[in-house]
């Protein structure tokens, strides 16, 4: 609301001054003499009487809109003319106040029985443009805020596939140890209990801070821990500034999936997984490595497809995805997302 009333306002003061600019060139050019203080007080007291008699405008538009009618047409005659009484009067009278206040004289605006005849014109045009151009901004907000809804939309679709995804995946490595180590998985089904717990609580909203999503990356580590043991080693490193900043939903899970799934090490069959988060020049970089058999083996897999959508959804173009070897093995997956 700030930002449009500053765009208003220099609206405003840039309109008074070329049309200041105009009448003294104008003046200029015939070879008269430009009083330029009675031209200046014209044209800033006609302008900015726009700009305070703007809300009547909107309100009249807001209250009165147009429909395939002959009755709100009507309706806009007698606020026009309104208008344009209302305006020519702001003139005549403000203009006499401030050659008051300056000492300039005895202002003389005509015959006022003509002058609200002559800018009654010009009224037109103003009042004209003003609901045209509110009206196109309706529209545009109206259709935003529809895109806005969709993509929050689908974007909290997509997060509700990888919930089923995931649970999936972690009943099925409990039933691998539920006749052989009924102490581990029973563990493993006390951590899903509070990794599920934690999702069920999280907002409503599709976005979540990397505070909260690390949170959850670590729950579910430690799942995989429990049923790899030793096998599984993670470190998780986070710029400190970069936690409050929210991204979608459970966006690091299906990536941080497909490190536990396919990132094993060929030789030894462990798994080192290492989650990096930085924060520069106004981009957050994420960074999941494991040191498996490289990005050949994931590249179109469902995790790697829902994180592309979810961030073409919600970012658009302005985020980037990559995945990559690592110099000393294993593949890297990379985003790149604006504050």
């Amino acid at each position: 609301m700030k930002r449009i009333r500053l765009y208003l306002f220099l609206y405003f003061t840039g309109t008074t001054l070329l049309e200041f600019a105009y009448r003294t060139l104008d003046r200029l050019t015939r070879g008269e003499t430009s009083d330029w203080k009675t031209v200046l007080i014209e044209q800033a007291t006609g302008v900015y009487g726009t700009a305070v008699l703007l809300p009547f405008i909107l309100w009249a538009f807001r209250r009165y809109p147009f429909r395939r009618s002959v009755v709100p047409w009507l309706q806009h005659s007698f606020l026009l003319m309104t208008f344009s009484v209302l305006h020519t009067s702001w003139n005549w009278e403000t203009r006499i106040l401030i050659f008051r206040i300056f000492d300039l004289g005895v202002y003389d605006y005509g015959k006022m029985s003509l002058r609200y005849a002559m800018e009654f014109p010009a009224d037109v045009i103003t009042y004209t443009m003003a609901v045209g151009a509110y009206w196109v901004y309706r529209d545009w907000a109206r259709s935003r805020d529809i895109e806005s809804e969709l993509a929050i939309s689908r974007l909290d679709g997509l997060t509700r596939q990888l919930q089923p995804h995931f649970l999936f995946n972690a009943l099925n490595a409990v039933s691998s140890f539920m006749y052989e180590d009924v102490d581990r998985a029973d563990l493993m089904q006390e951590r899903i209990c509070t990794f599920l717990r934690s999702t069920m609580h999280s907002s409503d909203s599709p976005l979540e801070s990397i505070a909260n999503e690390l949170v959850l990356a670590r729950q579910y580590l430690e799942i995989m821990q429990t049923r790899l043991e030793d096998k599984l080693v993670y470190s998780i490193q986070c710029d400190p500034r970069a936690e409050t900043i929210r991204i979608p939903a459970l966006l690091l899970q299906p990536l941080i999936e497909n490190a536990v799934k396919h990132g094993p090490d060929p030789a030894s069959g462990n798994l080192q997984i290492q989650i990096q988060i930085e924060l520069s020049s106004q981009v957050v970089s994420i960074r999941v490595r494991d040191r498996g058999r490289g990005p050949q083996v994931m590249a179109y897999g469902q995790g790697i497809t829902n994180t592309k959508r979810r961030l073409a959804t919600h970012y658009g173009e302005t985020a980037a995805f990559r995945l990559s070897s690592h110099d000393q093995g294993g593949a890297v997956a990379e985003l790149e997302i604006p504050q």
